[in-house]
């Protein structure tokens, strides 16, 4: 670009050299394991539709006891999910201590549902709580909208460019990550977003499925295999939702040897019997992963699971039949949860014949319709919210926080019931603080 175009182009222009940040995640013990999908979305949309700036990814190795990292770039986008917001806020409040002219945009899932709370931050210039691609777009060319919301349609996400995993800077970042599948080296992809369910204690229900086209997927496949990976985690909140959408997809994996994890809905998996289950192991299903929730159908019904535990069990058996590794995902602490309930779930972790469980206190996120009727004073809904807390159900050595109660448990008594429950049973998901810990009999409460 000569000197002419240069000076008209920083006349018309905002930014020309953005940083794309995945914050980082104090709370976990490793946070190098998935690569961070959406900046590499939105990197790829940037080199297309805005090729003149300069995007270039990070991830969360910045140093906040430093600056000349910073000096580059005159925009650094930050990516948020909730557990990260402490650690976002201190490296916005970073940033526009020694550089108070650069613009901060801040984006992520936090920034959705906890709009507000960003925006009174004055650190951030920009705030992006919906899809990023478009607005980044606009950010980079002058726009002087504070808080830019786009929700791009299902035409939209079949054709955006699939996410940069060719540039060297891309492929830089990605190999920091590591993920396994079995012995394979495995990276993350996404083949739709949104999830259609209506559980109540979820952020993203509710939400329209939009799938990426098949073409795109097929090329992002190839990237993949020219990186050297021989597996991919489906990052999708449900990839096993329809066999006619997903049948496609499996097949071409399968033709370049990439197996495959997945997440998937108990009701949805077991809708065609054990096909679904074979279907997906036919492709090279290495894993799935189900949010059975709870072994209590009042607990499912009570949250709008659509879902029965039967379904639950079966989604296990049909995996398992055809040789897909189970992970179950399962949370304590949910409305009405009693006595009862706890013991259903108990005996769901018991027989069920899942390969690995994660176990964790219910948090009621912003966003969520249990947090909504909490917040609006809702006195039929049997859950108490005690303050915000960290908000991750992942945490270091494999701990959890408890936040809510319900008219028979306190919260301490809910963190107790799961503590006792993960030494009794000692998932993989939580070795790493428990798989020394003597065995725990959670019928008579004694070692």
């Amino acid at each position: 670009m000569d000197r002419t175009n240069r000076e008209i182009r920083r006349s018309i222009l905002t930014l020309e050299n953005i940083l794309l940040l995945s914050c980082r995640s104090p709370f976990l013990d490793d946070s190098k394991i998935y690569a961070p999908m959406a900046n590499l979305y939105l990197k790829a949309y940037m080199n297309k539709f805005s090729p003149a700036t300069n995007v270039v990814l990070g991830d969360d190795s910045y140093s906040l006891q430093s600056q000349a990292w910073l000096a580059p770039y005159d925009g650094i986008g930050i990516s948020i999910m909730t557990p990260q917001r402490e650690e976002a806020y201190k490296l916005a409040r970073h940033i526009k201590t020694h550089f108070p002219r650069k613009k901060v945009i801040a984006g992520g899932p936090h920034v959705k549902h906890y709009k507000a709370e960003v925006e009174e931050n004055k650190d951030f210039d920009y705030v992006v709580p919906y899809d990023g691609e478009r607005p980044l777009v606009k950010i980079a060319n002058g726009n002087t909208s504070r808080v830019l919301t786009d929700i791009m349609s299902k035409d939209d996400i079949a054709t955006a460019p699939r996410p940069d995993r060719t540039s060297d800077n891309a492929k830089e970042v990605i190999y920091r990550y590591h993920y396994k599948l079995g012995d394979r080296n495995a990276t993350t992809m996404m083949t739709s977003r949104g999830c259609p369910m209506t559980c109540t204690f979820c952020e993203d229900a509710r939400t329209q499925s939009k799938w990426s086209s098949l073409n795109n997927l097929k090329e992002e496949m190839n990237d993949i295999v020219n990186l050297g990976y021989k597996g991919v985690y489906i990052f999708d909140d449900l990839f096993a939702i329809s066999m006619p959408n997903v049948r496609p997809i499996v097949e071409e994996l399968r033709k370049r040897d990439l197996i495959f994890r997945c997440n998937g809905q108990a009701n949805f998996f077991t809708k065609w019997g054990e096909e679904f289950a074979k279907l997906l192991a036919d492709n090279g299903c290495y894993e799935i992963a189900f949010g059975h929730e709870s072994g209590s159908q009042k607990i499912l019904d009570n949250v709008t699971k659509r879902t029965t535990v039967q379904q639950n069990y079966d989604s296990v058996k049909y995996a398992k039949k055809y040789g897909i590794k189970v992970k179950s995902f399962i949370m304590l602490g949910l409305p009405g949860e009693d006595e009862q309930s706890v013991t259903e779930t108990e005996n769901f972790i018991r027989t069920a014949g899942m390969d690995d469980f994660q176990l964790a206190v219910y948090y009621p996120f912003k966003g969520t319709q249990i947090r909504d009727a909490i917040d609006k004073g809702d006195k039929n809904m049997d859950i108490h919210f005690e303050g915000e807390g960290l908000g991750a159900y992942g945490q270091k050595g494999g701990s959890s926080e408890s936040v809510v109660r319900t008219s028979r448990y306190t919260s301490k008594e809910l963190l107790q019931i799961r503590d006792d429950l993960v030494r009794k049973y000692k998932p993989e998901s939580h070795t790493n603080k428990w798989k020394e810990d003597k065995f725990f009999d959670t019928a008579h409460g004694k070692n």
